[in-house]
């Protein structure tokens, strides 16, 4: 009985060997192919070492465990090893891709010494000392997606700066071959200096504050050639109201040359003063010719009023006066001088209306008064009625100086007899 129990138990122990045996061989085989990997794979080495110790004391269970142990440090080992060598590829590539489109690579470029470093500070992980391949992996994978960032911005700033160059291009040949040279140093040499400025902070690794110079120019440029178009509309458009101008009589000489530098400073590509003169322009062309035409025909009216009061007797120094200067200033192109004068001669006009009808009204008011003593037996009514007629009369002949010293003749006498004493009780 007791020759079967030690059979049994030699049994156990030769299968529980044997399981041991196999566990160390299983994981020896994979370390041994691993070992042809560039993955470092000594944790397990070393693990596996102890599980061969284990089984040289017969410790075959503690055996197997650390076979086991180190098959899976091996297993991770390698699968880290593969993210890490892939990650590390990802960075390889994004650095060539930069190269080939002249950015600066030296800042990432040693983004892989450091992952290195990681990996072979390595780190503690369930009590064994393992290459730090995972945050070496995130090391690099941040660098490549910043390195792409970089590039996608860079790509972007450069295609802007691209777009700039061709506005620019457009601009300075407005004006075609002819005469353009003058006309694309004036209009785009500050543009050009500008895009120097942003190339130069792409190359200092700027993307972003390129691309917005780049925008700039392009905008401005847009901007120019949209003033270029409008002013030469423009002072097309001053010519042709210039000559109508002209054939009214309008001297338009100091507006003509100023019409003439704005086109010259057009010619040199200076396309923003050009273009606010022209602007200016406009509203003077437009201005002179509303003063012109309010001058003359507020002459030609003030003339015809003044025929038909001269016809009724008026005569002015000052509306004379007014007049001959207004013709003066016309012909010599002043035309808001003119209005200033002419508006003297209305005032005279006025002056000589209001008279006129305050003097009929005057009459009027007589004529009422001696209306309402009719019949009363005055012995001067006949003569205050006489003297009375011959106002209205000169009134309606236009002599109204002799009008109202007859009205002021037949107001007193009509007083004298109006405000008399009656006779005594």
């Amino acid at each position: 009985m007791f020759d079967d129990k030690g059979s049994g138990i030699g049994f156990l122990k030769t299968t529980k060997a044997r399981h041991a045996e196999e566990a160390i061989g299983h994981t020896e085989g994979l370390v041994t192919v691993l070992r042809l990997t560039m993955a470092d794979i000594k944790p397990a080495e070393a693990t596996l070492a102890i599980a061969k110790q284990f089984f040289d004391a017969h410790q075959y269970a503690k055996a197997v465990q650390a076979a086991k142990r180190a098959e899976s440090i091996a297993i991770k080992l390698d699968e880290r090893f593969g993210q890490y060598q892939k990650a590390l590829q990802g960075l390889q590539s994004q650095i060539g891709s930069m190269k080939r489109l002249g950015l600066d690579t030296e800042a990432i470029a040693k983004v892989a010494g450091t992952a290195e470093e990681k990996v072979v500070a390595g780190i503690s992980e369930n009590g064994a000392f393992v290459p730090n391949y995972l945050e070496a992996r995130d090391i690099l994978v941040r660098a490549t997606q910043e390195g792409r960032a970089f590039q996608e911005k860079s790509e972007i700033a450069s295609n802007r700066i691209f777009v700039a160059e061709l506005a620019i291009e457009s601009l300075a040949n407005l004006k075609g071959s002819a005469d353009s040279g003058a006309f694309a140093h004036g209009a785009a040499s500050n543009l050009e200096q500008t895009i120097h400025v942003a190339t130069k902070e792409l190359a200092l690794g700027n993307p972003g504050n390129a691309a917005e110079i780049a925008k700039g120019i392009e905008e401005k440029a847009r901007g120019l050639k949209t003033q270029f178009a409008e002013a030469t509309k423009s002072l097309t458009e001053i010519d042709a109201k210039l000559g109508d101008l002209r054939g009214e009589g309008v001297l338009t000489h100091e507006v003509e040359t100023q019409v003439k530098m704005a086109r010259d400073m057009l010619d040199r590509g200076l396309i923003e003063p050009a273009a606010a003169m022209a602007s200016r322009l406009q509203d003077d062309v437009k201005s002179i010719a509303e003063h012109y035409r309010k001058a003359s025909t507020t002459l030609a009216d003030a003339e015809i009023l003044y025929g038909r009061l001269q016809r009724e007797g008026f005569h002015s120094y000052a509306a004379d006066a007014a007049l001959r200067d207004a013709r003066r200033t016309i012909r010599e192109g002043s035309y808001d001088r003119a209005i200033e004068h002419l508006e003297r001669a209305l005032q005279a006009f006025a002056r000589r209306t209001n008279a006129r009808a305050a003097l009929g009204k005057d009459i009027e008011e007589t004529r009422t008064r001696v209306r309402l003593l009719a019949g009363s037996g005055l012995s001067f009514l006949p003569d205050i009625q006489e003297v009375l007629g011959r106002a209205e009369r000169e009134f309606h002949q236009g002599n109204y100086s002799g009008s109202s010293e007859d009205l002021r003749i037949a107001t007193v006498l009509l007083d004298g007899v109006t405000h008399a004493p009656g006779p005594k009780k």
